[in-house]
């Protein structure tokens, strides 16, 4: 299933292929941390992200009953370590281009950049609907830190 991620006035809307809006992402911002709460159209929270910043940024994700926390990593390029879960990052999150893949290496789900119709954002391919919601918050926290590092502001690693 395919999905776009695109920047709105409070944080983001996740839209369908038909632009249909399906969620609503709100981004609250105090001056050490960032709660993202996002939402269905019924205004029902269906996943909380927590942007927080001990020694270093890191996202807290709730979701389905679970946590996850994404730690950021920097080598020859940006991703995120993921605890709590199977999955890894494939690709450059700083670029917008990415795959979040299974230890058997089965897609979850990929994200790019798009300019279009839907206007400029991310386009999310989903590829495991049980894993939705998840696959929602990791675009969220990848298009955040897009958003800063664009922004020029300090995000990750933050001195």
């Amino acid at each position: 299933m395919k999905f776009f991620l695109k920047r709105a006035d409070r944080g983001f809307d996740i839209l369908d292929e038909s632009a249909h809006l399906k969620y609503t992402v709100l981004v609250m911002t105090d001056r050490t941390k960032q709660k993202i709460i996002i939402k269905n159209l019924n205004q029902k929270t269906v996943a909380e992200i927590s942007n927080q910043k001990l020694v270093f940024r890191y996202f807290s994700v709730k979701c389905k009953g679970h946590l996850y926390i994404l730690v950021p990593m920097i080598k020859e390029y940006f991703a995120f370590i993921i605890y709590g879960s199977t999955y890894r990052f494939l690709g450059d999150i700083a670029a917008g281009r990415f795959s979040l893949i299974d230890v058997d290496k089965s897609p979850v789900m990929t994200q790019k950049k798009c300019w279009g119709k839907f206007g400029d954002g991310f386009e999310l391919e989903i590829f495991n609907d049980e894993q939705k919601l998840f696959s929602l918050c990791c675009a969220v926290c990848a298009a955040l830190y897009i958003s800063a590092s664009e922004a020029g502001t300090r995000m990750v690693g933050e001195s």
